[in-house]
């Protein structure tokens, strides 16, 4: 930005007042806002805005500002989106569990700056925060970490962040078929065929699970068999185990072929 061009100011109060004001300079401060994407900016200058940086007893009235106007010349600047990286954790207390993770809004932020600056950012990043002690749902108001940007304004400074925590629940379910997540098993015998799963989540999903809403699948790796690990495929917020881990698989014989 250019150098501001001075601006005078008429006064009116007592001769003894004013003699004082005579050698005083000052300056007026204004925020370039971080939503400017234009090469100028024009200011209004308004006498009582210029009273209120006068010396605190001054006893005068600022009657005229001149000029009333200005327009800056800015630098010439380039806008880019960027993503916003969230550092807000939630602990939960015991017995409770978030539910389905934080949501944030917005996801990206509009810098504003000069071209060779915002070709260095990628993305920026909320200030660190740890959210704890909460139930049910709550949001919290997030700054965005300014302090690496430098001369670089965004828009908006802050992130909106939501959450749901609830109570935790366990259950078990018993006789879960095991397969190969395509289907049942056809080219080996699986010892057990069934497993029990245990689940833990929030409280309202897990007791609205049923039987058909858990896979157990068994990752099968050779052709003759042996061991194979098995994990659950559950519904997203539900952790899941099985019982046992993993199954022996033994190759099915070919049948035997009858001779005429």
């Amino acid at each position: 930005m250019h150098k501001p061009p001075k601006v005078r100011v008429q006064i009116s109060g007592k001769g003894s007042q004013i003699l004082k004001l005579r050698s005083l300079s000052g300056d007026i401060t204004r925020r370039v806002p971080d939503t400017l994407t234009a090469s100028t900016w024009s200011i209004q200058l308004d006498p009582d805005e210029v009273e209120l940086a006068l010396p605190k007893g001054a006893d005068v009235r600022v009657m005229e500002v001149r000029p009333s106007e200005i327009t800056l010349a800015l630098d010439s600047v380039a806008r880019k989106d960027v993503r916003i990286v969230s550092l807000v954790t939630v602990t939960p207390d015991s017995g409770q569990v978030l539910h389905g993770g934080l949501s944030m809004t917005p996801t990206t932020v509009r810098l504003v700056g000069p071209e060779k600056s915002l070709a260095r950012i990628d993305s920026v990043t909320t200030v660190p925060m740890e959210i704890t002690s909460v139930s049910g749902e709550f949001t919290r108001y997030v700054p965005i970490d300014t302090m690496p940007l430098g001369i670089v304004r965004l828009s908006p400074k802050q992130v909106t962040v939501t959450g749901d925590m609830g109570r935790t629940a366990e259950r078990s379910f018993a006789g879960i078929p095991v397969e190969t997540g395509a289907g049942a098993i056809t080219s080996f015998i699986v010892t057990p065929a069934r497993v029990s799963v245990a689940v833990r989540g929030p409280e309202e999903r897990v007791q609205a699970l049923t039987r058909d809403s858990l896979r157990v699948v068994a990752h099968i790796t050779g052709t003759s068999g042996g061991s194979a690990r098995i994990t659950v495929i559950a519904p997203r917020g539900i952790t899941a185990r099985a019982i046992p881990d993993s199954v022996t698989l033994r190759r099915r014989g070919k049948p035997a072929t009858r001779r005429g």
